[in-house]
């Protein structure tokens, strides 16, 4: 929601209108001066896991899922007739998805009404989509090229597809820059210390647990080095933190560690480290982590696959390590803390590409340029 609402904050010429699924409140912070619509599904992925966990019995579990599964789909029914009412009421032109090729209804709604549907991806495109899901889409705009290859790898036929990548506040990001020694002395960092955040939720794949033992072995080479996890255990991964916590804990180096939790004020953060690195254990789609620290003007150490591989240049603008390997990213954390003019060379450098690639009035204009595109082809 924040690079969408981002974006549409740099297109005032076009009216827009927010149909969600998600928490109106939530929703509301991020489009506070739009008017939000919202459904309901009976089903997320939350509360399937939930029930499936629920009874251990096979045919109870099975039996609870199907009934819950058709009541879905009949309030499934009920939402696309009313967005299909919402869609002709608004005299709507464009139907934006912002999470992939769903919801089902919007897909639904969009088809049968004869309004054209730009697909943004935000994750990779592992399963096949059905014909009958694309007939009414006209674009697909991937957050990153490796994004954009999973939907051409699965052949999905004649969907045109291209790459936006998600914007920066920059200017956001530039004027936190005075928070840097109030924020380190919350967190108790003094001046001459080397603070390596990663910021995120606290989830297996995000790497924490990889970020945590490479700091571990790297605090025992350079006693400068002081860590800052920056996120909470969304999602219900309290045992994953637990387990960090606990590998913290038997090292003996619960005071070289910070656990501020999640912050909305993320940028203020940004600018208290000195070094940003981002660890995921697999691909990462884009990873606003890394164009983030980048415009913070903080050297970034990131896993070299998926979104993070385009954006950095190793040893240029920040560095790169094999995904989830603890022994190349203790090694780029040394190289960094040993070096403060490489570090603010590697900022700087990263702050000029932030600047020339991830402003929200160059991605407005990319996004504008897909809405002309598919307005004029789908002219009669």
């Amino acid at each position: 929601m924040k690079s969408l609402s981002l974006t549409l904050s740099a297109l005032p010429q076009i009216e827009k209108f927010v149909f969600t699924s998600q928490d109106r409140e939530i929703v509301r912070m991020w489009f506070p001066h739009l008017p939000v619509s919202s459904f309901r599904r009976l089903i997320n992925y939350r509360n399937r896991d939930r029930l499936a966990a629920a009874s251990r019995h096979r045919f109870l579990r099975w039996t609870a899922l199907k009934g819950f599964a058709v009541a879905d789909d009949l309030v499934a029914i009920k939402n696309s007739l009313r967005l299909i009412w919402f869609l002709r009421h608004h005299q709507i032109d464009i139907v934006h998805l912002n999470n992939g090729f769903r919801p089902a209804e919007a897909l639904l709604a969009a088809r049968l009404t004869g309004i054209p549907c730009v697909v943004h991806l935000r994750d990779f495109q592992r399963e096949r989509v059905g014909t009958s899901s694309t007939r009414a889409v006209a674009f697909v705009i991937a957050v990153s090229d490796a994004v954009a290859q999973s939907v051409r790898d699965l052949k999905t036929g004649s969907l045109k597809v291209t790459t936006i990548h998600d914007p920066v506040d920059i200017e956001r990001v530039e004027s936190a820059t005075v928070a840097r020694d109030r924020i380190r002395d919350q967190c108790g960092i003094s001046r001459d210390e080397i603070a390596v955040g990663i910021f995120g939720r606290v989830i297996p794949w995000k790497g924490q647990h990889v970020f945590a033992r490479a700091m571990i072995t790297a605090m025992r080479a350079n006693k400068l080095l002081r860590a800052v996890i920056v996120g909470d255990e969304s999602d219900g991964h309290r045992s994953y933190f637990d387990g960090i916590k606990r590998s913290i804990r038997e090292a003996g180096v619960e005071s070289a560690f910070v656990l501020v939790g999640y912050r909305p004020d993320v940028e203020e953060y940004y600018a208290a480290m000195d070094i940003v690195v981002h660890a995921s254990v697999t691909p990462e789609p884009f990873g606003m982590v890394v164009p983030e620290a980048m415009a913070a003007r903080r050297p970034i150490i990131a896993a070299d696959a998926g979104g993070p591989r385009e954006v950095i240049e190793h040893g240029t603008d920040g560095l790169l390590f094999p995904p989830g390997n603890v022994e190349a990213l203790t090694r780029e954390i040394l190289t960094l803390a040993a070096d403060a003019t490489l570090r603010a060379r590697m900022g700087a450098a990263g702050a000029a590409k932030a600047a020339a690639r991830f402003g929200i009035a160059s991605t407005a204009d990319r996004v504008a340029a897909v809405y002309a595109a598919v307005m004029n082809s789908n002219r009669p």
